[in-house]
């Protein structure tokens, strides 16, 4: 079993916040179901800050709009992607967040840039289509959930949730159901287990990194 450095497991690497008695439910939670979660609160107030600071940022200055409906070779989706800045690629490529990686899913991992984005669930309608990542570009998935809001009084709906399936199709069975609390961390075996996220309704908004690894020895 891949062992901490002991400067993470005390908690002194930026960004992740360290719970030791933690770390195995986590690689169990990715070996049983494919999907760990950390948190909240899964980042250090600083980190989570710079994140959400950059992302609206970047939603203002190098976004883009994602729509397709589910024809032949395409994802169903609707959203909004953005290019990363410093804070995302700093906190993706940190030790403490390959190691941790490495630790929870057994792989040594690097960053996979031109996969990774800024991710923005504005409002009514918006989703993601059922899908598996590609193998070459996002072998894990790991999904930092910035911020999340809906309508005071209400509870979270399933456009806020993260639904992900056994085997590489939603024929398989749903496994987990994961909502995107603000300050939450979701580590995923998307290449394998089909997921996806159901259409938001009024009221409903998320904003997330969506940082993708392949495997270190094919680079």
């Amino acid at each position: 079993m891949t062992q901490l450095p002991q400067s993470w497991a005390m908690g002194t690497e930026v960004g992740l916040i360290a719970d030791p008695s933690l770390r195995a439910r986590h690689r169990i939670e990715f070996e049983e179901r494919g999907a760990a979660v950390l948190g909240p609160p899964a980042l250090d107030l600083n980190t989570h800050a710079k994140l959400l600071e950059e992302a609206c940022v970047q939603r203002e200055i190098a976004s883009w709009s994602l729509i397709s409906e589910r024809c032949p070779g395409e994802i169903s989706q609707d959203n909004i992607r953005a290019h990363l800045g410093s804070q995302a690629r700093n906190f993706l490529s940190s030790v403490s967040v390959i190691n941790y990686l490495e630790y929870v899913t057994g792989y040594r991992l690097t960053p996979s840039w031109s996969a990774s984005c800024y991710t923005y669930y504005d409002g009514p309608g918006h989703h993601m289509g059922e899908h598996c990542d590609k193998r070459e570009a996002c072998r894990i998935g790991l999904l930092t959930y910035l911020q999340t809001t809906w309508m005071s009084g209400t509870q979270p709906t399933a456009g806020l949730q993260l639904h992900v399936f056994r085997g590489d199709s939603t024929a398989s069975e749903l496994v987990v159901r994961i909502t995107g609390l603000s300050n939450r961390i979701v580590i995923l075996n998307g290449a394998d287990q089909a997921h996806l996220r159901p259409a938001l309704i009024a009221g409903e908004r998320m904003t997330m990194l969506a940082g993708c690894y392949r495997l270190a020895h094919e680079i």
